[in-house]
């Protein structure tokens, strides 16, 4: 068996610096400058020009990575990859990739004699060197060959389904958590008036809670690194956020706290008032805020569990894939999320009432606090919306 990774960004390179601990590994990258770079770090990484030295390079069975963009990106390289390899021969795929994308490029793989997965990866580029977590999609008999190996270099690896997107797909629904999380993180920072060293003090009341794991302690060293209000507030975004939301709405699953991040991205790239001072909260309560934060929290993973229902795969199976090496990783993910906001909802409320009367935005929390009234009203005000419908457009209607 030999290992080669194709792609040497920041995920690419890490990899091969941690797989090499064990085993030797070849890589390839379309800039050669990277690749010669990168094996000049460790004499068990050995760099190539092109693709087919790589594979000519190597001991069969041979394990391909792929750390590529998604879409065409990986496509073209996967098309070009397939005509060197030989049956048997196995394609990791770890782009960032829409679950129906790799369901194809799973089933055209295995036309032609190779073996698929696809593998949906978290932890960042650090989580890349120093272990993390894969969510496998694709042949259980496949991935049983290849368990062993891929436990050797990451904290978590989890065999969603047979299904080649059931991996893809649980790292998407993933992102959308992540994307809920950060932009509930933000809104407490807005409370805290953008106040580092504040935001900083609701962290610490939050060590050791169950909301405490990558995110937190990553922000803490985020705000005691960085000059966080010298960096541009518009926000980036890959595709997985956006993946997410359209497929809750294809599969009619509520998703408002996803949305509000979403929206909130979006919103950030539009010009901003440069007529009015900047919004000042001067009712802080770090212990409000952080009970907020859980409240929010338990949100998101309450939606990201709704849309892995649209899966034939178990809620265990999924919360042994969050719980250990991911970016969302905290105890939250696998304790009662229900139970969290039941406990924690009365804080949000008045979190938004202090931050509705500074004039001081909080997206995520109103979403989810929204949500959650809106749920726990014996009878919601959607009949009028269905009277209205009946009056001016004939739709039918029913009687309680």
């Amino acid at each position: 068996m030999s290992t080669g990774i194709i792609g040497l960004g920041s995920i690419g390179q890490n990899l091969a610096l941690n797989i090499q601990k064990k085993y030797d590994v070849h890589v390839y990258n379309r800039t050669y400058e990277k690749t010669a770079e990168l094996a000049k770090k460790s004499p068990g990484i050995h760099g190539h020009e092109s693709v087919c030295e790589m594979i000519s390079n190597m001991k069969t069975p041979r394990t391909i990575i792929t750390t590529l963009p998604h879409g065409e990106a990986s496509d073209q390289m996967i098309k070009q990859t397939l005509k060197a390899l030989d049956q048997g021969d196995t394609i990791v795929d770890c782009s960032n990739e829409h679950y129906r994308i790799s369901r194809g490029r799973g089933a055209f793989c295995n036309s032609r004699q190779i073996n698929y997965l696809g593998a949906g990866l978290s932890g960042g580029a650090t989580g890349a060197l120093h272990g993390p977590a894969l969510m496998i999609g694709g042949s259980k008999t496949v991935y049983d060959e290849k368990r062993d190996f891929l436990q050797s270099f990451c904290k978590n690896v989890t065999h969603m389904g047979s299904g080649f997107g059931d991996g893809h797909y649980t790292k998407m629904v993933h992102n959308g958590v992540e994307y809920g999380m950060l932009q509930g993180m933000a809104d407490i920072y807005s409370y805290c008036n953008q106040d580092q060293q504040c935001m900083l003090d609701v962290l610490d009341e939050l060590l050791g809670s169950d909301i405490d794991g990558f995110l937190t302690k990553t922000s803490v060293e985020v705000l005691k690194k960085q000059l966080v209000h010298e960096i541009s507030d518009v926000a980036a975004m890959n595709g997985t956020g956006i993946w997410c939301a359209q497929t809750a709405l294809e599969y009619g699953i509520p998703v408002p706290v996803l949305n509000a991040a979403l929206n909130s991205r979006l919103t950030s790239r539009y010009v901003k008032s440069i007529n009015t001072s900047q919004k000042q909260n001067i009712f802080l309560d770090n212990t409000l805020a952080s009970r907020t934060m859980r409240f929010v929290f338990a949100a998101a993973i309450n939606e990201g569990y709704e849309l892995m229902t649209t899966r034939n795969i178990k809620k265990k199976k999924t919360m042994k894939a969050w719980c250990y090496g991911t970016i969302i990783e905290c105890p939250m993910i696998t304790g009662d999320y229900h139970a969290v906001m039941d406990e924690t909802v009365e804080d949000a409320r008045v979190f938004v009432m202090h931050c509705a009367r500074s004039g001081i935005p909080c997206p995520a929390v109103q979403a989810a606090l929204n949500q959650y009234d809106f749920i726990h009203q014996r009878r919601t005000s959607l009949n009028l919306l269905m009277a209205q419908r009946n009056h001016f457009g004939g739709h039918t209607i029913s009687y309680v």
